[in-house]
């Protein structure tokens, strides 16, 4: 069976750490998982190895663009404890990164992005790793023909599908649980984001000290070639990748390759980012909340606020002084009280003048809802959403806050 050069050549673990072996392991997996994405982009990287730098906020480092690449996968409180293989595999992605780009720029996040988003697809379609499909089993025997690679992956997919249809999980990651809170789901996700980027010691003055640290200590492992029935199944999922991304987006989708990382995220037209000012932007005039009518103390014993209206007895409603019941429960006006200054009777026979009935000008609480809701109709109706100007991530127009970076819209 033939073998093809491996995309990442050789495994640097920590001799001096316990569980070394559990180590090596959990760098073979994280490459394991990512190699699809390299393998499209032809992306390679000579040296991945651990570390467990002092510094106990760093994550990840990336020397001279892939020569090596630094992964902390331990605690950095007890050695013992190994981090969770995701958020690993996150900070790996965001170290790929900088094989093309090198400062946290907008086309930094927009690639990163992308890579996180072909790495959940390759988790919903079933794909755990080389030499592997969804059961476990590795692989072997005769060389697989491409026809049967891609028949594999595909039932793979399917299988997966139907494991979770009806489930209401997004598959490859841990979904939203039944009654948790989504504000908070999107804020962990954006201080995730945040924590990988901060603890990201590429291109940093430490970044030399760092990597001849991982020199002294570290035990180098040969990658092996890479088995061609593997680089069979990984073409074969990229290829569902593919079809997803063009259903996704139609006309304009991009292919990814080594030119074009980022793919379709790359070609989409970014929103100007406005230059920084130290006054702040004016706010528009439709944000502005309209004035508020006088509150009306309810609970006050005191007589209504002028002979010109009258107070429910039931529900203590104020009502205008023509209203002959109440407008909100209906209840008929209490007769007033007799006053002497009341005009006297007019004689007997004579018919008193006729006088406007200001009950016929009353409009009732359906003809208001119904003239709100043609005013409100009649507005111009605003966009659906907004893209975030630091990392392009599209996000509903309820939202001010975005998911991916956390950074806040520049308007409402």
């Amino acid at each position: 069976m033939l073998e093809i050069d491996p995309l990442i050549a050789e495994y640097e673990h920590d001799k001096f750490r316990p569980r070394e072996a559990e180590a090596l392991q959990t760098l073979r997996k994280v490459a394991s998982l990512v190699k699809p994405i390299m393998r499209q982009r032809g992306w390679k990287v000579g040296i991945l190895t651990e570390f467990w730098p002092p510094e106990k906020n760093l994550l990840g480092l990336n020397w001279n663009n892939g020569q090596k690449i630094c992964l902390r996968l331990r605690y950095p409180y007890d050695e013992r404890q190994f981090i969770p293989l995701e958020e690993v595999v996150d900070t790996m992605l965001h170290e790929l990164c900088h094989i093309v780009h090198g400062p946290h720029d907008e086309p930094f996040h927009t690639l990163w992005n992308q890579l996180r988003t072909e790495h959940e697809q390759l988790l919903r379609k079933g794909y755990t790793g080389e030499g592997f499909l969804s059961e476990g089993r590795k692989l072997g025997g005769a060389r697989i023909p491409m026809h049967e690679a891609r028949r594999q992956a595909r039932a793979a997919a399917e299988k997966r599908r139907a494991l979770a249809a009806g489930s209401g999980q997004k598959l490859g990651g841990a979904g939203v649980r039944r009654g948790e809170n989504i504000r908070k789901v999107i804020a962990d996700a954006a201080q995730r984001r945040i924590t990988v980027t901060q603890g990201c010691a590429s291109g940093t003055d430490r970044s030399r000290g760092i990597v001849e640290e991982t020199n002294q200590n570290g035990f180098r492992t040969k990658a092996e070639n890479d088995d061609e029935n593997d680089e069979a199944i990984m073409l074969a999922y990229i290829d569902l990748i593919e079809e997803e991304e063009r259903e996704k987006y139609g006309d304009a989708y991009v292919p990814t390759s080594s030119e074009n990382p980022a793919g379709s995220q790359g070609a989409i037209p970014r929103p100007p980012i406005p230059s920084r000012s130290s006054n702040p932007p004016p706010i528009p005039t439709s944000t502005k909340p309209a004035p508020k009518a006088p509150l009306v103390d309810l609970t006050s014993t005191a007589p209504p606020p002028s002979d010109d209206s009258w107070t429910c007895n039931i529900c203590t409603l104020v009502n205008p002084s023509t209203y002959l019941c109440c407008d909100a429960c209906s209840t008929e006006r209490p007769t007033p009280p007799s006053s002497p200054n009341l005009p006297p009777p007019s004689p007997q026979g004579q018919v008193p003048p006729k006088k406007n009935n200001p009950l016929t000008n009353k409009k009732s609480a359906l003809d208001n809802l119904k003239i709100i809701e043609k005013a409100a109709a009649a507005k111009p109706k605003g966009p659906m959403g907004w893209l975030c100007h630091n990392c392009g991530n599209w996000m509903e127009t309820e939202w001010w806050t975005c998911a991916g970076c956390g950074s806040m819209k520049l308007s409402s």
